[in-house]
């Protein structure tokens, strides 16, 4: 499984988005089993919201089924336990942190993001997570 950072999907959506061609292949790449965290509708809602779209959970759900992907459940009190754990290893901001934790817990094995700071952290998060950070090239 591969989890979908926010940032992917939102570029995803948005064809004005400067990342959304190199977005398109990176997706089309990641195999069929693509998944996200409530954390990520709930981000994507929270996103619409501030752009003010009209309904956006409805939004969000077409959002993250037109990348193919699923929502799976986490234990999200098991993220934030691993989160305060993992957080001086990995060095990240708190939504990535919960992010890239989340991908672990729900037992994925890359996480795709256009993130720098993640992909910076690359390192740390496959060395402490087991977890491979799919970017597309710069």
């Amino acid at each position: 499984m591969i989890y979908l950072d926010t940032n992917v999907i939102v570029s995803y959506i948005d064809e004005a988005d400067p990342n959304h061609v190199k977005v398109l292949k990176l997706v089309e790449s990641l195999g069929p089993d693509r998944v996200v965290s409530r954390l990520t509708l709930v981000e994507l809602v929270s996103v619409y919201s501030r752009a003010g779209l009209e309904e956006p959970v409805p939004l969000a759900i077409y959002s993250i089924r037109s990348t193919g992907a699923r929502v799976v459940k986490v234990d999200l009190d098991a993220v934030l336990r691993e989160a305060v754990v993992k957080a001086p290893d990995l060095r990240l901001r708190t939504l990535d942190l919960l992010h890239v934790i989340a991908c672990r817990v729900a037992g994925c094995k890359g996480f795709a993001t256009l993130d720098l700071d993640i992909v910076r952290r690359s390192s740390a998060i496959i060395k402490n997570l087991g977890i491979e950070v799919l970017a597309p090239p710069p």
